[in-house]
């Protein structure tokens, strides 16, 4: 830390200005008063040093033993010219030393003498201060600093404007400047000042023992009810309501008071809008701290009990219950259970940790264990604890178990199974359950939906009877069952290559839902259909309309990250896609969410093939093709098989990938891939043609062709088909219409190369050109290296010579692209990345990626300094 440690001047202009009109009349009695460390004793040497320059003659004291020394000679000899005398510390002085000062000043009144007495506010020379003020002295009083002159001075002490938590922590000093300087030089001692260009800010990783000490000393100058009454107020929180403190001491708030007002004053405390606060964290800490860890937790436990008793919300109550609550507290416990169900939902990390510290506190002997461990083990899945969540259900299980809860348990345990992939156990246990005629019908459709699901991998012709008995006998209004049904259909209509049937299950499936949770599935199934067709607007509406709802379960969440992660993909945000995608397959391996591992992988395998990691992409495919069956509920298998097939081509060659499809995969040609991924077919008829099998060639074109008959609204797979028939039969009319027509670049952009490679044998090669560095714009806008690499390397075949892409300068407000440039705009309006996310159609996890990015190119480090650079920057 650096800076101007004599600043402790500033905010004092108005008071040297006066001083100085004294010294101009050259007579006077100035009376200053402040509290220690205002700066007293700087502003008397200062006028000392100003009034010698201009010719006075000084007479100072040592300190209050030599101010009658000083005092006696001035009685002898009476000042030649102009003088100045100089009193500090007068509520140190003797009653004697007063009283010749008061006769020396009624004597001295038409003398060319200018007195400046000082002393400390409050604490004596008070009859000699009230004479003097009788007779007309100037009164300076040193009042404390005002906060925009306080942050002005942590700047001099640091050497960079601090930030809000910097500034609270100066407020502690409650604007004495003498206080600001011995905080800011004992957190200079223990490096807790780190300067970032020019804002200054507070370090957490190191102990900042100096300042504690400093803050400690200050917080034992208080009286005894002050620190009692700070001990129990640490306990509610860093922020707590006066009145809490006074019921938890059995008192009232007007009897407080004084002490309130002794904290306030003392700068440990502030006063909010809607409550009282401790001025800044680490001063709460310390005063939590100082109490002994047995009566925090009695303190806790007894804040719980008062938040319950009068009927407060139990969230409220859990965070303090969490620390206090005892083994057989059953109050208590119970206030836990209801906060952990309140929270489950939208804060399930948090229900988790209340849930099973309750089902700790729990008497194994207790009629509420059982009951507890069904809330624990729902908290657990919905935090994405799935391990912990089997085994502590199935713990439970093995012992003796009344129906009801027995049946809770097994449905969690169907659950985890769902989500870890273990599809035939999940449906196994889901239809034992339903065939039990005593089965709980509240936990009826939610087992209905569990078997559903894991029938959908496991067994696609069951799935299939099931949901269609579902649909067909429902009665009344939609509901999660109905959706979940619908959205089977559709996806086994997706697989089957029925494309409109699929999209109009799905979109009667999203309607259905009635669940912000259950629901994000058949919404999710309907996003993926959209960006299948390329319609990515809609796709990009409908996954907004799933991140939107209060539910944060974990499975909710990672379900929509991988959609969005291959929308993105499709979409040709390459980089983005790769983010959303890691971050995604990182969490599913973290939770054990076995079933969302290879949708992660899939695409971060196309990424990789299309960005030139081929090693990348075979690892991706080795890992997710181990998974068998893969996957089937999110993406189509035929979608894993043809990264599979594409991959194994780059890898391996060409026979290699034909040969899967006729050992592995033989229903791929014919199954829904053409219409899950329309640009799929150009690939197959270039590898037929590259392979001379016209009777490949013939199948894709067929199948494509049929695919678009049946499905006339579906502009993807109508561009598909053209595609297809032009490779065919060498049409060059037909691949330019289809470049015209695809609906996403990276189709168009395929096409165009395609028509390039068709046009080289033509007379006039400037078409051919023409149509390549096409292909190679578009390519380049999606960041497809390997596929820019390629184009160049037919241009050059053709005799020109392209530069590579040109490059964006590596750092500056140049350097972000245009979504950079957007989030940076966004985030200098105080937005936070799930505010962005919603504005710019993508997850949290993306904006963060674009953050690091935005950071690394201007060599920053914080939000902060992204606003400060943007406002420089405009």
């Amino acid at each position: 830390m650096s800076g101007n440690r004599d600043g402790v001047f500033r905010g004092r202009a108005g008071e040297r200005e006066l001083l100085s009109g004294v010294l101009d009349a050259g007579t006077g009695v100035v009376l200053v008063d402040g509290a220690a460390g205002t700066g007293k004793t700087r502003l008397l040497t200062e006028f000392a040093a100003l009034a010698a320059r201009r010719g006075f003659e000084v007479a100072a004291a040592q300190d209050e033993l030599d101010q009658p020394f000083l005092l006696a000679r001035l009685a002898e000899r009476a000042p030649d010219g102009p003088a100045l005398v100089v009193l500090d510390d007068l509520h140190l002085a003797e009653p004697s030393t007063l009283a010749a000062l008061r006769a020396l000043l009624s004597a001295a009144t038409h003398e060319k003498v200018v007195w400046l007495l000082a002393r400390r506010h409050g604490e004596g020379a008070d009859r000699l201060f009230a004479a003097a003020a009788q007779r007309g002295a100037v009164r300076i009083e040193l009042r404390p600093l005002p906060d925009n002159v306080v942050v002005d001075l942590v700047a001099d002490l640091t050497g960079g404007t601090p930030d809000h938590d910097l500034r609270a922590l100066a407020a502690t000093a409650q604007g004495n400047p003498g206080a600001l300087v011995g905080l800011f030089t004992a957190l200079d001692e223990d490096g807790q000042v780190v300067i970032t260009g020019e804002h200054a800010s507070l370090r957490t990783d190191r102990a900042p023992r100096r300042t504690e000490s400093l803050l400690r000393d200050q917080l034992s100058s208080l009286s005894g009810k002050a620190k009692h009454l700070l001990q129990v107020a640490s306990v509610l929180g860093l922020r707590f309501e006066p009145g809490d403190v006074a019921e938890m001491l059995a008192s009232s708030t007007a009897i407080l008071l004084p002490s309130l007002d002794e904290v306030i004053g003392a700068g440990v405390v502030t006063s909010l809008d809607d409550r009282l606060a401790f001025q800044h964290e680490l001063v709460w800490r310390l005063v939590a701290d100082s109490v002994p860890p047995p009566v925090r937790r009695a303190l806790h436990r007894e804040a719980g009990e008062m938040l319950l008793g009068r009927g407060d919300s139990a969230v409220n109550a859990a965070k303090h219950l969490l620390h206090g609550a005892q083994r057989g507290d059953v109050r208590s416990i119970d206030g836990l259970v209801a906060a952990a169900k309140a929270v489950l939902w939208n804060a399930p990390d948090a229900a988790a940790e209340l849930a099973v510290r309750a089902l700790e506190l729990t008497d194994q002997a207790s009629a509420s264990l059982v009951h507890r461990t069904v809330i624990a083990v729902r908290a657990l899945i919905a935090a994405g604890k799935l391990t912990a969540a089997q085994a502590l259900a199935q713990d439970a299980l093995s012992r003796q178990v009344s129906p009801e809860p027995a049946a809770k348990l097994r449905h969690c345990v169907a659950t985890t199974m769902l989500l870890t992939a273990q599809h035939g156990e999940s449906a196994e246990i889901s239809e034992a359950l339903l065939a039990e005629p005593d089965l709980l019908p509240e936990l009826a459709p939610w087992v209905e939906i569990t078997r559903m699901m894991a029938l959908l991998s496991h067994d696609r012709r069951r799935a299939e009877e099931v949901a269609e008995a579902v649909v067909r006998n429902h009665t009344g209004s939609p509901d999660d069952v109905l959706a979940t049904a619908l959205a089977v259909l559709a996806a086994i209509a997706r697989d089957a290559g029925q494309p409109a049937a699929a999209l109009e299950l799905a979109r009667e499936a999203a309607q259905s839902v009635t669940s912000h949770d259950l629901g994000a599935y058949p919404q999710l199934l309907l996003a993926t259909l959209h960006s299948g067709m390329r319609e990515f607007a809609e796709a990009d509406s409908v996954v907004r309309r799933a991140r939107s709802g209060p539910s944060a379960v974990v499975t909710k969440e990672l379900m929509t990250a991988v959609v969005q992660a291959r929308i993105l993909l499709q979409a040709g945000r390459i980089e983005e896609a790769a983010a959303e995608a890691r971050c995604a397959l990182t969490v599913a391996e973290e939770t054990g969410h076995t079933a969302l591992v290879a949708p992660a992988l899939a695409v971060l395998a196309m990424v990789a093939i299309h960005t030139g990691d081929l090693p990348a992409a075979i690892e991706h495919v080795e890992r997710y093709r181990e998974r068998v069956p893969v996957d089937g509920i999110i993406f189509s298998r035929a979608y894993y098989q043809w990264a599979d097939v594409l991959v194994t081509y780059v890898a391996h060659g060409l026979d290699k990938a034909l040969a899967l499809l006729t050992d592995e995969y033989p229903g791929l040609v014919t199954s829904g891939l053409f219409a899950e991924e329309p640009r799929a077919a150009g690939w197959f008829i270039r590898r037929a043609v590259e392979a001379g099998d016209e009777r490949l060639a013939k199948a894709v074109v067929d199948r494509v062709e049929r695919l678009a008959e049946e499905n006339p609204g579906l502009r993807a797979v109508a561009a598909a088909a053209l595609h297809a028939r032009g490779l065919f039969d060498a049409d060059t009319s037909l691949l330019e219409l289809a470049a015209q027509q695809h609906r996403d670049l990276w189709a168009r952009a395929n096409a165009a190369e395609d028509l390039g490679v068709l046009l080289t044998t033509a007379a006039d090669r400037a078409a051919s050109v023409k149509a390549l560095e096409d292909a190679l714009g578009l390519y380049r806008e999606i960041g497809a290296s390997r596929d820019s690499a390629r184009v160049l390397g037919r241009l050059r075949k053709l005799g020109r010579r392209r530069r590579a892409a040109p490059v964006r300068p590596a750092s500056g407000w140049s350097s972000l692209d245009d979504t950079e440039r957007a989030i940076a705009n966004l985030v200098a309006k105080g937005q936070t990345n799930r505010q962005i996310s919603t504005q710019l159609f993508m997850s949290p996890h993306t904006v963060n990626f674009h953050l690091r990015k935005i950071f690394r190119k201007l060599g920053i480090s914080s939000r902060v300094e992204l606003v400060m650079r943007s406002r420089d920057d405009q």
